[in-house]
């Protein structure tokens, strides 16, 4: 198959390592607006064709598939050209700005029947699949409540660039990086029904640092997640959920799941059992980045191989967005609750 490129940065570059080294797949061109970034990449691989027009480059080289690593205020015009064309495509995520941005996209690619993926790789991760086994068990029984937090230590200062213009970016931390947690709530536990959200800026001027956002799902499940790209001591970006039922607890990290059972049920014991990252841990074809890109990259070329559909496709990354768009308003709304 045949793999086109836009946008060659740390994203793109990393999608293209991944999917060219798969025996299916082959990295025919890439398209940016940068000329250092083409020229680096040409001399990785003589044959490689670039292009400075994305447009130009669909037109001439026919991809199978495409790959959009761009500034999100680029993803659905991008996507538009792909899914006209009949081409799927890897989309990195957000999505868009705000969920409306997309709907002409969507209804376009289920009317093509395409497949495509939304790049909310942390289902890829060991403990998070661990965790979403455990759920779908009914090993808990009927889950009561949750909180869960996605934290790192990245913002200081004011920014600079399209990721703090909310006409660009659609948002702060909310949208840029704890839409990774909204899809991992969404994916453990369904529908979301209401929300009620909260958000506050302090060192950028037109986006949110901190955001605190209150779930009530379809199943009466309700909990919160807070979020911030400026809380010190986590280097890396931190997920933790809680998860509190009738028959226990569960504790999931990129580290380790615990799970506590007041009864034991099948396979699993009567009080604690701990997964630890390294013990869940299941090769892959290719490490660039980490595993989980990995999976998540062979899961869309192998979907697109046998003409199937993804979980984590463009509508799920729709339905994450409406929700945070719904927390968004609630905030303007101090917190009104708002439906979906």
């Amino acid at each position: 198959m045949r793999l086109a490129v836009i946008g060659i940065g740390k994203m793109g570059m990393l999608h293209a390592g991944i999917m060219n080294a798969l025996d299916v797949v082959e990295l025919v061109a890439v398209s940016d607006t940068t000329k250092f970034l083409l020229n680096s990449v040409k001399s990785l691989k003589n044959d490689l064709s670039v292009y400075d027009d994305y447009v130009k480059m669909l037109d001439n080289e026919q991809p199978d598939l495409v790959v959009i690593a761009t500034p999100v205020f680029l993803h659905v015009p991008m996507a538009w050209e792909c899914a006209k064309r009949g081409i799927s495509f890897f989309l990195e995520k957000p999505l868009a700005p705000k969920s409306s941005d997309a709907e002409n996209l969507l209804k376009k690619a289920e009317e093509k029947d395409l497949t495509t993926m939304v790049g909310y790789m942390m289902r890829y991760i060991d403990t998070f699949m661990k965790a979403k086994t455990i759920i779908d068990s009914g090993v808990l029984g009927k889950l009561i409540t949750f909180k869960s937090t996605i934290y790192v230590a990245q913002l200081f200062k004011t920014g600079k660039g399209w990721r703090y213009s909310k006409e660009q970016s659609g948002g702060g931390v909310l949208v840029s990086q704890a839409t990774h947690l909204v899809d991992l709530l969404n994916w453990f536990f369904g529908d979301v029904v209401r929300v009620s959200g909260h958000i506050k800026s302090h060192y950028s001027q037109d986006v949110e640092d901190f955001a605190h956002v209150y779930f009530e799902f379809k199943s009466g499940l309700t909990g919160w997640m807070d979020s911030s790209w400026s809380i010190r001591h986590h280097r890396l970006l931190q997920v933790n959920i809680e998860i509190h039922a009738e028959n226990g607890d569960l504790f999931v990290c990129d580290d380790y799941v615990k799970l506590y059972l007041e009864n034991g049920v099948n396979d699993y014991q009567v009080g604690w059992t701990n997964f630890f990252n390294p013990d869940l841990f299941k090769g892959v074809e290719m490490d660039i980045g980490g595993p989980h890109f990995s999976r998540q990259d062979i899961a869309f070329v192998n979907a697109i191989k046998k003409g199937s559909k993804l979980e984590s496709d463009l509508r799920n990354a729709y339905q994450v967005q409406r929700v945070v768009d719904a927390a968004y308003l609630s905030s303007e709304k101090h917190g009104e609750p708002i439906s979906l």
